[in-house]
């Protein structure tokens, strides 16, 4: 199985103390045009050898400008180095530091997760050059685009590289396209344009599955965005929140929360021609019925995982819609739910669950028993912390996506490897 490529770390928005001071700006600046000047020495250096009576006047230029911006920078980090021997300003009285956690869970406990990075643009996967790094530290603007590509992220899947983000505001599927480095957007041409996509799904034929709510449909493209095929009868769906899809694509099934006073929260199998397969449901509290149903997702074993938001548990279905088992129920302590959200499985069968009120994200094994969590509330934006959480997604390589609307952006964790403490 090909592995991601690996994402470009970046730092938290928010700085976190003297780390991100104006004395390290300083000291970057000066790393990057010691950088220019000797690049371009050995560049010059090379030409010279082979013809000796030119000069590259271009190079020369820069590198004199980049002499004169060193002498300048060397001048202001003396100082600023003189003030920081004369003692380092305390934060103000009230105010806190954020506590920023990377690794999750904390030691002395084996690392599971390591935070690897946030996506909001194409920055954040398309790295720069020196020229670029030196045009954004002198100018504060990058030649890369850093602005938001999304509005209000709702929901995720990931596949081979490619993480698709369901924004509803801009009626599209914007995709984040890692061993290409771009960005595109799918769903946005007529006439299988998506109106309000608010759940993704991916089979191993990398064909991604968009539950559109306002044409009460699922929408199937390839993994570049051509459209493929349709399935859902908006007639028979009063208000579908979720879809989820079996590996091999046979299955489809559609998650449709009903209506507050009705009985009919349900999930809808079909077949990819269109056929309804058979219904689970209705309103209840027993096994295999559902008060306000919102999300799905299936396990490489087929086994359809259904998050029964209103009666706080999860739902573990057969291929054929036998119920199987059930974990969770209402609560404060570790392994209940106040506010869930999303629900994915991993290659390994491992259930993650996404609380709103808890804002973290609950890892359970395949029976139910609760592994681990990630994540804490925070309106402050950081690693690890979140503000209000959506969607959640898994990919072949182990890699956990989790949407945060509050903060506007996609977290990506990846498996921890030795070495990671150190």
């Amino acid at each position: 199985m090909p592995a991601l490529p690996i994402l470009r770390k970046i730092a938290p928005r928010r700085p976190d103390g003297a780390a991100r001071s104006l004395a390290g700006r300083v000291a970057r600046l000066v790393h990057t045009l010691l950088r220019i000047i000797s690049g371009e020495r050995s560049q010059d250096t090379r030409m010279t050898a082979r013809r000796p009576d030119t000069m590259n006047t271009s190079a020369h230029t820069r590198r004199r400008s980049a002499r004169l911006l060193l002498s300048g920078c060397a001048g202001f980090a003396a100082g600023m180095a003189l003030l920081s021997g004369c003692g380092v300003q305390a934060p103000r009285g009230g105010e806190k530091e954020a506590r920023i956690q990377r690794i999750w869970p904390e030691p002395p406990n084996p690392p599971r997760y390591v935070y690897e990075t946030a996506l909001r643009s194409l920055a954040d996967i398309k790295p720069e050059t020196d020229q670029e790094r030196l045009q954004r530290q002198l100018t504060g603007r990058g030649a890369i685009p850093s602005d938001p590509v999304f509005r209000k992220p709702a929901a995720v899947a990931a596949r081979k590289g490619r993480i698709y983000v369901a924004d509803p505001p801009t009626s599209a599927v914007v995709v984040f396209d890692v061993p290409r480095r771009s960005i595109f957007r799918m769903g946005v041409r007529e006439p299988n344009q998506v109106q309000k996509p608010v759940s993704l799904a991916i089979d191993d034929r990398d064909r991604v599955y968009v539950l559109d709510g306002q044409a009460r449909r699922v929408l199937v493209f390839d993994a570049l965005g051509l459209f493929q095929f349709a399935v859902g009868d908006p007639r028979a769906l009063r208000q579908p929140a979720g879809v989820a899809v079996s590996p091999d694509g046979s299955r489809i099934y559609v998650v449709d929360r009903g209506g507050v006073e009705e009985e009919d929260h349900r999930v809808v199998a079909y077949a990819p021609d269109g056929r309804e397969l058979y219904r689970l449901g209705p309103r209840g509290r027993n096994p295999g019925q559902f008060n306000i149903p919102l999300a799905a997702s299936v396990a490489r074993d087929g086994t359809l995982l259904v998050l029964d938001a209103g009666n706080f548990r999860v739902q573990a279905f057969d291929a054929e819609g036998r119920h199987r088992r059930s974990f969770g129920g209402v609560g404060t302590e570790l392994g209940r739910f106040s506010r869930p959200r999303s629900i994915a499985a991993d290659q390994d069968g491992n259930v993650f669950v996404a609380d709103a009120s808890f804002n973290n994200v609950q890892i359970f094994d395949a029976e139910g028993r609760l592994l681990m969590w990630i994540g804490r509330p925070e309106l402050n934006d950081g690693p690890g912390q979140f503000g209000l959480l959506a969607g959640l997604a898994t990919d072949e390589t182990g890699r956990l996506y989790v949407t945060d609307t509050y903060h506007g952006k996609i977290e990506v964790y990846r498996r921890a490897v030795p070495g990671d403490l150190q």
